[in-house]
């Protein structure tokens, strides 16, 4: 059964990172500044945590190592790596060719040392990162709770000791594990539901979200380092679940699509949406940089309205194109 909700999740940690925080890149020269700057960063930090989160998630509920051998191991690898490495390579190369990341960038994150080891491609590092997260599934997710609870803990704490001992270890990736493996290991005791009217979600998101801003406000300075705003974006991603929760339950029934006309429409598009969510994350800053080739109008409101309203759901149907020609030839293959 599909999870409708997370979905929800996808899309809006997907358009937050794509149509505003690295648009903004483009649209302002210099960059946001000040506490400005420290909250969509650590949200930024939030959207990843959330999407990292929602992958070891549903990968801890749709597999149960061990139970048959491992020879579902090298199928669950392969499946893995083909749905993300072959796009990876190319964005890569893209991003490579039109001079956003160097070189020896590209290559450690091609050769998923870019965790570990400095330079780290711009927007590329995500996914060496989540691939070494895959790496670690079939260890983690074999057999119950504490079994999961065990090894998540030991290699979670393995990792903060080697990020100590190794300054280059970058944070971010830290910060990603640690979501990714509360979601492994809860999935097989926790369905992340809120059991609460629509009403109290959105409470508990105002609550939360006015701490996140107290929070900016005193400490907006201090925030400018990687700890301080990853901080943040831990409070973050409560924030952003608690929102998409009571989205997803305005949208669906029982996790289900059964509405008619308007929500049925909106229903269908998150799950578009959705389903190119990876491909326009890994492509998108090539099409940006392409439509400022196209054009770059110097008015900043001019240029919000043309890259965010005309420029981004572009990107959305490219990316779905991309997505979909390249599982059609995975099949065929």
């Amino acid at each position: 059964m599909r999870e409708y909700r997370f979905d929800v999740v996808r899309v809006v940690c997907m358009t937050y990172v794509v149509a505003y925080f690295h648009l903004s890149g483009y649209v302002y020269p210099h960059g946001l500044t000040g506490g400005c700057y420290s909250l969509s960063m650590a949200l930024a930090h939030a959207s990843l945590g959330l999407f990292t989160f929602v992958s070891g998630y549903l990968l801890g509920k749709k597999y149960k190592f061990g139970q048959y051998g491992d020879a579902g191991v090298w199928t669950f690898y392969k499946k893995r790596i083909l749905r993300v490495f072959p796009l990876f390579v190319l964005a890569s190369a893209a991003l490579w060719l039109i001079g956003l990341n160097g070189a020896r960038a590209t290559l450690n994150g091609l050769l998923c040392i870019s965790p570990f080891v400095n330079p780290v491609p711009l927007t590329m590092y995500y996914i060496p990162l989540i691939l070494w997260c895959y790496l670690v599934t079939p260890l983690i997710s074999r057999r119950g709770w504490r079994w999961r609870m065990f090894w998540g803990i030991s290699l979670f704490v393995l990792l903060v000791v080697a990020r100590i001992l190794v300054p280059s270890i970058d944070n971010r990736f830290v910060f990603n594990v640690f979501f990714y493996l509360v979601g492994i290991v809860s999935a097989p005791c926790f369905d992340w539901e809120f059991d609460s009217r629509i009403g109290m979600v959105f409470k508990a998101s105002a609550v939360l979200g006015f701490v996140m801003l107290m929070l900016v406000m005193l400490y907006g300075p201090g925030l400018k380092g990687t700890v301080g705003q990853m901080a943040m974006g831990a409070l973050g991603v409560f924030v952003i679940l608690f929102i998409c929760e009571a989205v997803s339950n305005l949208l669906f029934d029982n996790q289900l699509n059964r509405q008619h006309g308007f929500k049925a429409t909106v229903c269908r598009l998150v799950s578009l949406v959705s389903y190119a969510s990876m491909a326009c994350y890994m492509f998108h800053r090539f099409f940006y940089w392409a439509a400022e080739k196209l054009w770059n109008p110097a008015d900043t409101t001019v240029k919000w309205l043309f890259m965010a309203g005309i420029v981004y759901p572009i990107i959305l149907v490219l990316s779905y194109a991309i997505q979909i020609l390249y599982d059609n030839a995975i099949k065929r293959l």
